[in-house]
């Protein structure tokens, strides 16, 4: 009995249908065009190009005009007579003259016009239909299935059903519609209107058009966010909506989205919960159960919502509030989505949680949520120090069932995350390929709404950005960031391509030596991510020699992660490089007088962490320094074979600035080592070095840091000088001075004294 009600409801409400004057100047249109089609002068038209360019215009235009709100007269009569659409005279002039006789003879004309369109849909009727257009190309008639088709029909149903009173209504309000026209032509122009908008003020949104604006939009939100109307705009035509539609649910929703992309808090909860509020329908007495559903997915929402705006504390007690009245209910679906919530809101079992998600999933045919619960395990597996092998093997069974599912969401950010893993553990190169094939993904898609350019599409970006920021490609550097800008406009994507911004502003104003561009990038980046913003804090003190201000910042990390038990494998990757750079200072801040007793004991113990979670490159760095430290020291044989061990990998997985380091710390202990070598060997020796040391100046050069390009002409010229090249070496005397007017040094000691 219930249910019966429920369909009869529903049926009142979708057969009210308001016939507005937009709607019946539109149908005008398309009679006036059938009879234009039937014309002799459009069947003995020579032109084949030009009849195809007709019929190919006036179907784009009328699917836009179905599909847009009601539009002023004015807006749509400039639609006609605008260069995006080429429609003959003929028929402009037809369809002003109709508007013009309706306007004068009264409502005898509106039947008429009625008439002749029911003869048109009668006349249909014995022909074939085309259902695959908007109109039938294969005869001059408008196929009853098409798009036009359908919109005739039921405007003829509804225009039937209408009293004769309520047909004088329409024809009042098409005169006044066509009166505003009228008087507003004489001082507009055309070439003031944008064409491709379509007002806010005062438009008539049908449900059907409501419906298709609010599932195209959320579609774009979620795939291709650039292409959607922005923030302000697409509110205003929220409410434009709400107006026409105040029960329409789904405008709530695609509200609450739009609130969440600037972060407004209030206008979200709001949206949120009056979406909720418009389904339950109060003239129709639902079961409980159906109740029931709507409570705990409106509570796993608003948790959702709470979670965006780090309310950790009110996300998880909505969160468990869904999962007791799913479980109440046996709802094995919504108790499934809450699970995969409840790993990102508590720190116990969480590795149970996971399993427990993917498992139950697979059994209830939950594959979207099956291949999350999978991508979140192998996050979970590399944040606590998992084999790296079985990581990837997990993420690897994600992609089968992404691939089978085509889902492409879970796809990019499959193919993002273990873009980032290889960039955690070193391997720049094969990061930069999984970030390329994440891009080749939307550019190799033969159609458009199989790519997506979400989160994962924008992390791929600012990865290959900054694996040309290392590579010294600054130009192509900005190229990339000023794409992923205008993809990505709006939070919470936005955060990634300004953290990428500022790092690239860091890099640079640091081998410039602008110490206050570098400091304020610094700060900038601390906002965006607090680990990484200290440490590059610590930096710019570190090579501005302020080594107090450095150690500060590098000990407020480090007491962060000593007093935290439940540090993850992120946190260690900046514990590393933290150590890494406290070493730095120590060595820095003591050298020349002496070198610190306990540097080699620090360094030994960073090694053993990043070796325990596969930090590779780091590694390699550490091995960097402590061969510097065993230079220092006078042992440059064990110097040679500790470079032997980490040169690879830097060299391989590198940037310009760090391979010019070690390829310079390389040059300094074999010149260094060939004192134990005869006069004529070592001179050879001296002189491959010095030859080597042309590649390091042209890396510093690339990266654009001057300071170390000075240090490196200063070795070589030194080196031409100790086996009598004089040449050479007033070459690079020469190109030293000049670079030194150019670009002066503002460090007080050299740098090539020190890593």
């Amino acid at each position: 009995m219930t249910s019966t009600k429920e369909a009869t409801a529903s049926s009142k409400k979708s057969s009210t249908e308001m016939i507005t004057p937009y709607k019946l100047t539109v149908t005008i249109l398309i009679r006036n065009y059938w009879r234009y089609r039937e014309d002799d002068e459009f069947k003995c038209m020579e032109d084949e190009v030009l009849r195809c360019k007709y019929r190919r215009d006036f179907s784009v235009l009328i699917l836009r005009l179905l599909q847009s709100p009601d539009l002023p007269l004015m807006e749509l009569r400039n639609l006609f007579t605008s260069k995006k659409y080429t429609l003959p005279k003929t028929l402009i002039d037809s369809f002003d003259q109709t508007l013009a006789d309706l306007d004068e003879s009264g409502i005898g004309q509106l039947l008429d016009i009625m008439d002749s369109l029911n003869k048109i849909m009668t006349f249909s009727e014995n022909t074939v239909n085309d259902s695959k257009s908007l109109l039938s190309s294969t005869s001059n008639i408008i196929a009853k299935t098409s798009v036009v088709g359908y919109y005739l029909r039921r405007f003829i149903i509804h225009f039937d059903k209408l009293t004769f009173s309520e047909a004088t209504g329409v024809y009042e309000a098409f005169q006044r519609y066509y009166n505003e026209w009228r008087k507003n032509s004489k001082f507009m122009n055309v070439q003031d209107l944008n064409l491709d908008e379509w007002r806010s003020d005062g438009e008539q949104w049908s449900r059907r058009q409501a419906e298709l604006f609010i599932a195209t939009q959320a579609a774009l939100l979620a795939n291709r966010e650039s292409k959607a109307m922005s923030p302000p705009e697409l509110q205003k035509r929220i409410s434009s909506i709400l107006k026409s539609n105040p029960d329409l649910a789904g405008a709530h929703f695609l509200s609450y989205l739009n609130y969440l992309r600037v972060d407004e808090f209030c206008g979200a909860v709001d949206s949120l919960l009056h979406c909720f509020d418009k389904n339950v329908d109060p003239d129709v007495k639902c079961y409980n159960d159906e109740k029931s559903k709507r409570h705990r997915f409106a509570a796993l929402n608003l948790a959702i919502l709470h979670y965006h705006f780090g309310h950790i504390e009110e996300a998880l007690a909505s969160l468990k509030e869904s999962i007791k009245v799913s479980q109440e209910a046996r709802d094995n679906v919504c108790l499934q989505h809450a699970l995969s919530w409840l790993y990102r809101l508590t720190t116990v079992n969480e590795d149970k949680l996971i399993v427990h998600c993917i498992l139950k999933s697979s059994e209830l045919s939950l594959s979207y949520t099956a291949s999350l619960g999978l991508q979140t395990f192998g996050q979970y597996s590399c944040l606590h120090s998992g084999r790296t092998y079985a990581t990837f093997e997990t993420l690897s069974k994600s992609d089968m069932i992404n691939c089978q599912h085509s889902y492409k969401d879970l796809t990019s950010s499959n193919y993002s995350m273990k873009s980032s893993l290889w960039q955690l553990y070193g391997k720049t190169e094969m990061s930069s390929l999984w970030s390329q094939l994440l891009l080749y993904l939307n550019i190799d898609s033969s159609s458009p709404s199989k790519a997506f350019y979400g989160e994962g599409f924008c992390l791929a970006i600012c990865n290959i950005a900054n694996h040309l920021l290392i590579q010294g490609d600054y130009n192509l550097v900005i190229a990339v960031l000023n794409f992923a800008k205008e993809g990505f406009p709006n939070e919470p994507q936005s955060h990634v391509w300004m953290l990428c911004e500022n790092l690239f502003v860091f890099t640079q104003a640091l081998h410039h030596e602008n110490w206050a561009e570098a400091e304020s990038a610094a700060q900038k980046i601390r906002v965006m991510d607090k680990w990484e913003g200290c440490l590059r804090l610590a930096e710019v003190y570190f090579y501005k020699q302020d080594y107090s201000e450095a150690d500060n910042c590098i000990n407020t990390l480090l007491n962060q992660y000593e007093s935290d038990s439940t540090y993850k494998f992120n946190d260690r990757y900046y514990y590393v490089r933290a150590k890494i750079l406290k070493a730095e200072i120590q060595f820095a801040s003591s050298y020349p007088a002496s070198v610190p007793a306990g540097i080699i004991t620090i360094l030994n113990n960073c090694l053993i962490e990043a070796q325990s979670c596969q930090l590779d490159y780091q590694a390699a760095l550490i091995h960097l320094h402590i061969a510097n430290t065993m230079l220092v020291l006078g042992l440059t044989g064990h110097a040679l074979r500790i470079l032997d061990r980490c040169l690879i990998q830097i060299l391989g997985h590198g940037g310009c600035f760090d391979r010019a380091r070690a390829t310079l710390l390389y040059v300094k202990c074999l010149v260094a080592d060939s004192h134990k070598c005869g006069d004529a060997e070592r001179s050879g020796i001296i002189l491959s070095s010095a030859k080597l040391l042309e590649k390091v100046k042209n890396d510093f050069e690339k990266v654009e840091a001057y300071s170390r390009m000075k240090d490196v002409l200063f070795l070589q010229a030194q080196l031409y000088n100790s086996i009598n090249m004089k040449t050479e070496r007033n070459k690079c005397a020469l190109e030293y001075r000049l670079l030194d007017e150019e670009h002066t040094t503002k460090n007080i000691y050299t740098l090539v004294k020190y890593l």
